[in-house]
C-alpha cells in the first residue's frame, strides 16, 4: 500500500485524479488510505482534472462526548496531506442516497499535479469494478461507512495554539485570504466578549410549517427575531438546532439546492429521516463562533418554518 504524505498543493494548482488501479493500491483492505475512506461517489472523478480549492489544514468533527452529548472537535488528518477540489461534493448514492453533500476530502496519494485542465486519462472499466469491490459502504444494517462517519479515526485532536499556526498556513498556501484570516481570529473572540450565546427562545413544543419547497425555488430567510419565535430553550424547532452562524443568513434570499429528507449522522453512522427541511445553496457553514474558524462548508439545514417563498414575477414587475 502508497502511503503518501507529502502534499504541497496550493489554491489553484491543477491535479488530476489518478486511475482506478493506481487507487486502488493505496488503500488498506477497508478501503481507505490512512484512516480516510475512498469511496464509490469518487470514482467517477478518476482520470479527470480539477483546480485544487485549497489544502484542508483542518476540520471540524463532530462526536458523541460523553454519551449521547453531541460536540465539535477540531482535528487535523493523519500527515495533513488533503485539499478540496473545486466543488466537489459527495451525491451520496452509494450511501443510501444520503442528501447531506458534504465536500469529498482527497489525500495528495489520490492526485497527481498537471499543467493544465484541458484533457483526461481515459479510464478502464475492469479496473473501476476492481476498485468498487475494495471500497466499503456499510459497517453494519443499520450503520454507515463514509468519509464523515470516520472522520474521528482519520484525524488527530490539535490544540488552540496549533490552530493559530494553522491560519497563517492556510493564507500561504491561499485557502485564506489576509481580512479571513484577520475575522477567523478576532470575530470568534469578539462574540465571547459581547456574550454572544447561541439562539435560544422559550417554547416547549415547537411549531411546524409545510411549504413543500422545490429544488430551484427562491426563497428568503426570515428575520432573525421571527425565527427565535419557532425555538425552544435548547435553541431547537422538533429537534433541528438554529445555530449562531444562521443568523448571517436571515433577511437574505437563496435558492433551495434539495429537499432534506434523509441523511447519515456523522457521529453515529446512522441514517435520520427528515421532514419539512430543505438546503440552500450557497448558505454553508463558517464555523465562525470558534476560534480559528473551520474550512469545511457544511451546509445548513433549514426547517420550511424559517423561510419565505418569493414571488419572482412580483420582484421582476417591481424592477
Amino acid at each position: 500500500m502508497i502511503n503518501s504524505s507529502y502534499n504541497n498543493y496550493k489554491t489553484g494548482d491543477i491535479v488530476e485524479v489518478l486511475q482506478p488501479a493506481e487507487i486502488l493500491q493505496t488503500l488498506d483492505s477497508n478501503g481507505q488510505l490512512d484512516g480516510l475512506p475512498f469511496m464509490p461517489e469518487m470514482i467517477p472523478y478518476c482520470g479527470k482534472r480539477f483546480k485544487v480549492l485549497f489544502k484542508v489544514e483542518k476540520t471540524c468533527v463532530t462526536c458523541l462526548f460523553p454519551k449521547e452529548l453531541v460536540t465539535a472537535k477540531m482535528k487535523e488528518f493523519v500527515h495533513n496531506n488533503v485539499v478540496f477540489l473545486e466543488d466537489l461534493r459527495c451525491a451520496g448514492t452509494a450511501h443510501g442516497n444520503c442528501q447531506r453533500g458534504c465536500m469529498i476530502f482527497w489525500k495528495a496519494g489520490w492526485l497527481k499535479k498537471v499543467k493544465d485542465k484541458s484533457g483526461e486519462t481515459k479510464v478502464n472499466s475492469e479496473d473501476v469494478l476492481k476498485l468498487n469491490e475494495r471500497l466499503k459502504t456499510k459497517v453494519s444494517e443499520k450503520q454507515y461507512f463514509c468519509q464523515s462517519t470516520e472522520l474521528k479515526t482519520a484525524t488527530n485532536y490539535i490544540s488552540s495554539k496549533k490552530r493559530l499556526f494553522k491560519i497563517f498556513k492556510e493564507v500561504q498556501t491561499g485557502g485564506l485570504n489576509i481580512l479571513q484570516a484577520i475575522k477567523a481570529l478576532v470575530l470568534p473572540g469578539w462574540r465571547k466578549l459581547n456574550k454572544n450565546p447561541q439562539p435560544h427562545g422559550a417554547l416547549r413544543e415547537t411549531p411546524r410549517d409545510h411549504l413543500n419547497l422545490e429544488a430551484g425555488e427562491l426563497v428568503q430567510v426570515k428575520p432573525f427575531d421571527e425565527i427565535l419565535h419557532t425555538l425552544n430553550k435548547q435553541g431547537t424547532n422538533k429537534g433541528l438546532k438554529f445555530i449562531l452562524d444562521m443568523k448571517q443568513y436571515c433577511g437574505k434570499q437563496f435558492r433551495v439546492r434539495t429537499r432534506l429528507e434523509r441523511m447519515i449522522r456523522e457521529e453515529t453512522g446512522e441514517m435520520v429521516n427528515i421532514k419539512n427541511t430543505v438546503i440552500l445553496d450557497e448558505a454553508t457553514c463558517s464555523y465562525s463562533y470558534r476560534f480559528a474558524g473551520c474550512p469545511r462548508a457544511e451546509f445548513h439545514y433549514w426547517r420550511e418554518i424559517w423561510l419565505k417563498r418569493v414571488n419572482e414575477n412580483q420582484n421582476q414587475a417591481a424592477g
